[in-house]
């Protein structure tokens, strides 16, 4: 893997910080994200002179417990793959994704701090104020067919 300089995306966007999560809306988009606390401290520390080892420093910091490369992998794949990212970061294909996850809870475990700590960004339907909530949705495919139904399409 060459060198890894994340740039965060920030211009265009909304940020909201509601308890442990961060909430992240386009300012022309129905679509927003949110990270969990993980997520949020590698996307926060994205600012294209850090390198790999260095998020990876700055994670275990922040949450006070080790982190790994493969955490801050799965975290910056998530945050490309919903355009948070500018520059400094190529996301990897399927299989290097996986492999990583698999390492990542195979070395800290399925359940208790693992589960906490694995990095997760949903996206999350912003629908117009009138409708009174905001519903969040782990598919990306439900959450394409539940803003065309907001919108009045099928």
């Amino acid at each position: 893997m060459g060198k890894i300089h994340p740039l965060a995306r920030t211009e265009g966007l909304s940020i909201e910080e509601v308890d442990d999560e961060v909430r992240v809306y386009g300012e022309t988009s129905d679509v927003g994200c949110v990270l969990n606390v993980t997520a949020a401290i590698v996307w926060r520390s994205c600012d294209g002179k850090r390198t790999l080892k260095d998020l990876v420093a700055v994670v275990s910091e922040e949450l006070g417990t080790p982190a790994d490369e493969d955490m801050v992998l799965i975290a910056l794949d998530k945050l490309a793959q919903h355009g948070l990212l500018m520059s400094g970061y190529e996301p990897r294909g399927g299989t290097a994704e996986r492999l990583s996850r698999r390492r990542f809870f195979n070395r800290a475990g399925i359940a208790g701090a693992a589960a906490i700590a694995a990095p997760v960004v949903y996206a999350a339907a912003t629908p117009s104020v009138a409708f009174g909530y905001t519903a969040y949705y782990t598919s990306d495919r439900r959450l394409k067919r539940n803003i065309r139904t907001l919108r009045g399409r099928r």
